[in-house]
């Protein structure tokens, strides 16, 4: 999601300006460390991560695959990317691009700029992945016979410009769940959606928001939780944080918190991909979407996770 609150910083003249924000940022993240909530995540590393091409930046989506070294990601202005994760032991050490590529519309045509805002990502076997969109409200899946778009509801179109499906996960049957940032403009529209082939799209209840925090990413982990990356903004910064649901047939229970982040630790973290590394422990990997700004950065940062209990 394209954050207009600092895109319009882009406009000011004074570099004084910038260069005061940038201050308020780092001591509001030094000044937060003492109050952020205790949590079970452990972080692991962040890394920054850069690219040349006007086309990087925006991300919005990551998928790890196989053993955590390989990833798919999306930006939220329709490009693709896969590549490699090298790793120092546990922190991550390097990231390396092996192809990228725009996105293509139902048509087969590339995605036109106006309609471009592509947000979650999920891969479902080994060569189909879908992805949602913001504009319009919809979910493109795309495998080796073609792209074609998922049937969408007329419940759809009650959601909220530049606040609808950010978070787009799969489970091991290949059951889609789609979650909205922000609630539709009708109350009685469920924020929560889950498809499969033979039901098409099926509303699955509310999503249970708490202190603010809005839902920006999920991913099914190998336990078959649900894990929600959630973002809230904060003055001059992010927070972020993670939690951990149980699916069932009335939609999402649970909830409770594992990651929960000071003002500016990390960038504005919007995917995530939750994996088992060799040892077998649960790991969160985040990528954040730096809004195409130099004030903000592309990073990459993981965390372990605990064991669901018993």
């Amino acid at each position: 999601m394209r954050r207009r609150t600092l895109v319009r910083l882009t406009t000011l003249s004074s570099g004084l300006v910038l260069i005061c924000c940038a201050a308020a940022w780092a001591a509001s993240a030094v000044w937060n460390v003492a109050r952020a909530e205790s949590n079970s995540a452990q972080h692991i590393s962040s890394f920054r991560w850069h690219e040349a091409p006007d086309w990087f930046g925006g991300f919005s989506g990551i998928e790890l695959t196989g053993d955590g070294t390989g990833f798919v990601a999306i930006t939220d202005r329709s490009h693709i990317v896969e590549g490699q994760i090298s790793r120092d032991g546990d922190r991550i050490a390097g990231v390396s691009i092996t192809r990228h590529d725009r996105l293509l519309d139902a048509d087969g045509a590339p995605i036109r700029p106006e309609v471009e805002d592509s947000e979650g990502l999920t891969i479902v076997g080994r060569n189909t992945y879908f992805v949602s969109f913001e504009t319009p409200h919809r979910v493109l899946a795309y495998s080796p016979t073609g792209v074609h778009e998922l049937p969408t509801p007329k419940s759809f179109r009650k959601f909220r410009y530049n606040g609808s499906f950010e978070s787009l996960a799969s489970d091991a049957t290949g059951q889609l769940l789609l979650i909205s940032e922000k609630p539709p403009r009708k109350p009685d529209v469920p924020r929560v959606w889950r498809w499969t082939e033979s039901k098409g799209w099926r509303g699955a209840g509310p999503y249970p928001e708490l202190d603010g925090f809005l839902p920006v990413g999920a991913d099914f982990g190998p336990d078959g939780a649900v894990y929600v990356l959630e973002r809230k903004f904060v003055s001059v910064g992010f927070r972020s944080r993670l939690r951990r649901f149980t699916l069932t047939p009335t939609g999402l229970e649970g909830g409770a918190i594992l990651l929960n982040t000071p003002l500016a630790r990390h960038d504005n973290l919007e995917g995530v991909s939750i994996w088992q590394d060799s040892a077998g422990g649960l790991r969160a990997t985040m990528i954040s979407d730096d809004n195409f700004l130099w004030l903000q950065r592309t990073e990459i940062v993981e965390y372990r996770l605990p064991d669901l209990p018993g």
